[in-house]
């Protein structure tokens, strides 16, 4: 991270981090490939249902994740090990405690949750059956994410790259068992994602514990002052994670209310084309996340200012690519999805998003970019604005506002809207960033 040429740690970390999150995306998407084909529209609407309150779960994890990563990368950096084992092992042991209260108190209260989002019977019924049983499993994933962020940093991406792939593997391989040949439904998709991402545990903790890391587990000593840190430096990446949850709440509710359930499965086969713009995103922001924090630790800043423009130059193309695709053959995912006789209306409504929302992806990597530039920076709430613009304040505002001006179409560029407003909001921050005195100085000494 400190010395190789910035384009080789680019794609030594970019790439694996693409790999494996197209890896275990691709297998939620398989997911909804057997839900949709073998169990039906209500129940792969239900997927979406469960998708907040798995985010906003899975979103803890991730801040937590990114950042104590980012502490301890930029104390790898000021060559101080000592302090980054006793942050590893206060990581763990906090994300195991934490994540099996929050679960044991959704575990109780799932009926009431539905009931408040005004679900329909059957779609609440089935949304239940899924997360009552994937709750069991996520505080090992939840752990497996902190795990997985420590393990690039300790320059291991390629091991990240494998257990995220292996996981996808098993996921698809039970999905096409239990769904396909056994037939056991939406509880079976919920069984097969939560043993095949404990995998990615199992391979990561065998790493750890084997004594092959950078990293130990050492008795921890001092106060959660570190944890306080950590969450707070990591706090745009659950705002990311939880509102986007949020915002998808509101948007099945508006679109039940517009359209009924087919409504809530059509934005479900919308949400596939977004995941794949946003993995490649997320992936590429992440994995230059401890490399920034590690060279930030060492002063390194024409490096940092090397790799960023790396990474955003990899990211306009992509973005421009897949808006191509997407514009050039909607159909794809559609028929991937979609059988019956409810296919047709599903899809006219699943072409209208597509026709509107393909602006977004032009947008959003830059926007998640800066906003992991800021975290690795150490500059939280830089971060934090971004994130909550582009992920709650403005999404929420516009669907509120736009249909009532515009009718349906204000639903379908509500997404690319946002996008567009948060990259004006991120590219002035980075530009304040840079006039900064005291950021100045530090990057002059």
């Amino acid at each position: 991270m400190l010395t190789s040429k910035p384009l080789n740690v680019f794609f030594k970390y970019a790439i694996p981090a693409v790999f494996g999150l197209v890896a275990i995306s691709s297998a939620s998407i398989i997911d909804g490939y057997f839900v949709g084909n073998y169990v039906g529209p209500v129940a792969l609407a239900s997927l979406n249902m469960s998708y907040p309150i798995v985010t906003i779960i899975i979103g803890f994890a991730f801040m937590f994740a990114a950042g104590s990563s980012v502490i301890c990368a930029k104390l790898i950096g000021e060559k101080n090990v000592k302090e980054a084992n006793n942050i590893f092992t206060k990581a763990i042991i906090f994300i195991v405690l934490s994540s099996i209260l929050i679960v044991s108190i959704l575990l109780v209260n799932l009926d009431n949750i539905f009931t408040l989002f005004h679900a329909e019977n059957k779609l609440k019924e089935l949304t239940i059956e899924y997360l009552s049983i994937l709750l069991y499993f996520l505080p090992i994933v939840m752990t497996a994410i902190v795990l997985d962020y420590f393990v690039r940093v300790d320059e291991r991406p390629n091991l990240a790259f494998f257990a995220l792939f292996f996981s996808s593997v098993l996921n698809i391989i039970l999905d096409y068992y239990l769904i396909a040949i056994k037939g056991y439904g939406i509880s079976a998709a919920a069984y097969a994602t939560g043993i095949s991402q404990c995998f990615i545990f199992i391979i990561l903790i065998i790493y750890f514990l084997l004594g092959k890391s950078n990293f130990s587990f050492i008795a921890p000593y001092g106060g959660i002052n570190t944890i306080m840190k950590a969450i707070k430096n990591g706090s745009s990446e659950f705002v990311n994670e939880a509102s986007s949850g949020i915002t998808i709440i509101i948007f099945n509710y508006v679109m039940l209310k517009n359209f009924g359930t087919y409504g809530v499965t059509a934005f479900t086969v919308i949400g596939y084309f977004i995941m794949a713009s946003l993995v490649v995103n997320f992936a590429v922001a992440d994995s230059m996340q401890p490399v920034i924090s590690k060279n930030y630790g060492a002063l390194n800043f024409k490096r940092i200012k090397k790799i960023l423009k790396i990474a955003v130059t990899f990211l306009i193309f992509y973005g421009i690519i897949l808006a191509f695709i997407i514009l050039s053959y909607p159909n794809i995912l559609i028929e991937l999805f979609l059988e019956g006789e409810n296919k047709k209306v599903i899809e006219t409504l699943t072409l209208r998003f597509v026709f509107y929302i393909w602006p977004a992806f032009l947008f959003s990597g830059i926007c998640i970019l800066i906003t992991s530039y800021f975290t690795a920076l150490h500059r939280p709430m830089d971060s934090i604005i971004i994130a909550i613009s582009r992920s709650l304040i403005l999404p929420i505002s516009l669907i509120m506002i736009l249909p009532k001006l515009l009718g349906d179409i204000g639903i379908f560029i509500t997404i690319p809207l946002s996008e567009f407003i948060t990259f004006l909001i991120a590219s002035f921050l980075f530009i304040r960033l840079k006039s900064d005195k005291s950021f100045v100085k530090l990057t002059h000494n």
